[in-house]
């Protein structure tokens, strides 16, 4: 995978990928894109603004939150797949567990701190939603979205950073599963395959309701699909290097889902059998396109994708995603940003990038220089297993050479993404 150079005035940890970097920045464009619409709507609700073009539009960027949740699954389930070869590289729980809390709650925290003071004194502004006091304590431990109190409040899109938080805490699990599952890429499918399924039930089942609560609907088991269909990318992707026009159509198939969901959700009428069954898949097909996209854009990454300030978005994604609506909704109170998406764009983007990059520069790299630094948990991998044990067959297949060093991981998006 080509390593990207480092962008002006950020800081290169470790190989990253200027594709992958890319499609993050697409994911966070795509996000404050929406929200540029939405937060200058006279009354701030999507479906009161959505109407016809250009609306049905920008209320269809918010795809953008999908293809972070598929790249988290993707970057973050393939240290599993890889250790089906060669165990030794079986990632160590704790260490994982550190990786990922140096990556996202430093600047979770300064987010937080920071939309408290900026928004605050602007309570019953349109748009700002502030929770009870007492329960801000539930934004701490990524629990917002428990509560109808706090859910979709303070900064609204921190809600996708509880649902990362929860797949963090049960990807482990579903890697070792995955790991006992067989030796072969079929069997480690399985795993994905049921998660997929899984979530499809548990939507089915919130479909039942007439009016599902925010909480359930906000929640790990209603977005798992999305995360899946990213581990089954890196299971079917492992090592396998598409020939150039296999890789031109699985991007323009890719393409062609996202722009079908899009197109799906913005003419399903309230209440019609279409509308159902979209409460049901969501968007699973633009999930099912995000994947084979980002397959690709590891395997053979698309010139376009690792555009340098594409890619330097993408590498500040995280803060972006976390400040640009405190941003926007601070300069709509002030009355300092023009009400509407274009000029939402032209005035709340540079401010919003700004901070992004102060949260990399001075909070997030840090952060993860520190976690990949510190020896305090050892290893990011398992110990190498014996000589007697590295010769014999593992799963079926020869273990790889104990010199081979452990792949450098990929920091996730907000999960960015979001």
């Amino acid at each position: 995978m080509p390593a990207r150079a480092p962008s002006p005035g950020t800081p290169a940890l470790g190989r990253r990928s200027a594709a992958l970097d890319g499609l993050r920045g697409v994911a966070a464009l795509s996000v404050f894109g929406f929200h540029a619409w939405l937060y200058t709507l006279p009354v701030v609700r999507a479906a009161s603004g959505r109407g016809a073009f250009p609306g049905a539009l920008f209320a269809e960027l918010r795809i953008g939150l999908v293809l972070f949740f598929v790249l988290s699954g993707f970057l973050l389930f393939r240290p599993w797949v890889a250790a089906r070869s060669d165990p030794a590289r079986t990632p160590r729980t704790a260490v994982y567990a550190l990786h990922r809390l140096a990556r996202i709650v430093p600047a979770y925290y300064v987010a937080i701190l920071g939309s408290v003071v900026l928004l605050w004194p602007l309570a019953g502004e349109p748009g700002v939603r502030l929770p009870p006091v007492g329960q801000l304590p539930l934004f701490l431990v990524f629990a917002q979205n428990l509560s109808p109190q706090t859910v979709l409040t303070l900064d609204p899109p921190m809600w996708t950073l509880a649902v990362e938080a929860a797949f963090y805490v049960v990807l482990p699990l579903l890697g070792w599963l995955a790991l006992r599952s067989g030796p072969t890429r079929a069997r480690q499918a399985i795993v994905p395959c049921a998660a997929i399924a899984g979530g499809l039930l548990f939507n089915a089942l919130l479909a039942r309701q007439e009016i599902p609560g925010q909480t359930l609907a906000k929640s790990l088991p209603a977005m798992l699909p999305y995360f899946a269909l990213g581990m089954l990318a890196a299971v079917l992707a492992d090592r396998l290097t598409p020939a150039r026009r296999t890789a031109g159509w699985l991007l323009a198939g890719g393409v062609v889902l996202v722009l079908a969901d899009g197109w799906l959700h913005a003419h399903a009428v309230a209440g019609s059998g279409l509308a159902l069954r979209l409460r049901v898949v969501r968007d699973l097909p633009a999930a099912v396109g995000f994947a084979a996209i980002v397959a690709v854009a590891s395997a053979r990454p698309p010139r376009a994708l690792g555009w340098r300030p594409l890619a330097w978005v993408g590498g500040i994604s995280y803060g972006l995603y976390l400040w640009h609506v405190p941003v926007l909704l601070a300069l709509r109170a002030d009355g300092l940003m023009p009400v509407s998406p274009l000029g939402a764009l032209a005035v709340g983007l540079p401010v919003s990038l700004l901070l992004g990059w102060l949260s990399w520069r001075f909070v997030e790299a840090p952060a993860i220089a520190w976690s990949r630094r510190t020896t305090l948990l050892g290893p990011g991998v398992s110990p190498p297993a014996p000589r007697s044990a590295r010769t014999a067959p593992a799963h079926g297949r020869s273990s790889a050479p104990a010199s081979r060093p452990a792949p450098r991981r990929e920091a996730a998006p907000p999960s960015a993404r979001r």
